[in-house]
C-alpha cells in the first residue's frame, strides 16, 4: 500500500506545529502569528530607541520640510544617503522583508502602525508557513511517502 502526500496531510502536519495554511497573518491571533514570526526568523521589533537595536528605520525631515525615510545599520548618523535614504515609503516593506529574512536581530522601526509593518508581518508569515510546508513534505518524502500524480507536482 503506497503512502501519498496530500495538501490534508500536510495541513495535518502544520497543525500540529500550531500553524495553518488557511490563516493570514492576524486573523485570529495576531500576538501569536508576531511571536511565531519572531522565533522562526529570530528577530524583534522595538519602536522605543534605545541603542541596542540592529537596524532602524525612522523617518527625518529635509531642511527644506520635505518627509524622507531612513533604513540603515547604523545608530551613529552615518547614512549612505544612495542606499539608506527613501523619498517614499512604498518600499519599505521590502527592506523591513529583507532585513527580516537576511539579518534578523533587534530591529527599531519608529511606527509599528504603518502600513509597510503590517504588510511585511503578513508577507514573512506567508514565506514562513511555505517553508515549513516544504520541510514538511521533505519528511513526509524521507518517511515513504510519494505524490500520487507525480506529474501535477512539477
Amino acid at each position: 500500500m503506497n503512502k501519498y502526500i496530500t495538501d490534508k496531510l500536510i495541513e495535518e502536519r502544520l497543525n500540529k506545529q500550531g500553524l495553518s495554511s488557511e490563516d493570514s497573518y492576524g486573523a485570529e491571533d495576531e500576538d501569536a502569528d508576531y511571536k511565531k514570526l519572531c522565533e522562526y526568523y529570530d528577530f524583534e521589533l522595538i519602536d522605543t530607541f534605545n541603542g541596542r537595536a540592529e537596524y532602524f528605520i525612522y523617518t527625518e525631515t529635509t531642511a527644506d520640510g520635505y518627509e524622507i525615510w531612513v533604513t540603515t545599520e547604523s545608530d551613529q548618523g552615518a547614512v549612505n544617503v544612495s542606499e539608506d535614504i527613501h523619498y517614499y515609503d512604498n518600499n519599505l516593506n521590502e527592506v523591513l522583508c529583507d532585513q527580516i529574512r537576511l539579518g534578523g536581530g533587534t530591529i527599531f522601526v519608529e511606527d509599528m502602525e504603518a502600513y509597510y509593518v503590517n504588510d511585511s508581518m503578513s508577507t514573512m508569515f506567508d514565506n514562513m508557513i511555505e517553508s515549513i510546508k516544504a520541510k514538511i513534505i521533505v519528511e513526509l518524502e524521507e518517511e515513504g511517502y510519494e505524490y500520487e500524480n507525480t506529474e501535477a507536482v512539477a
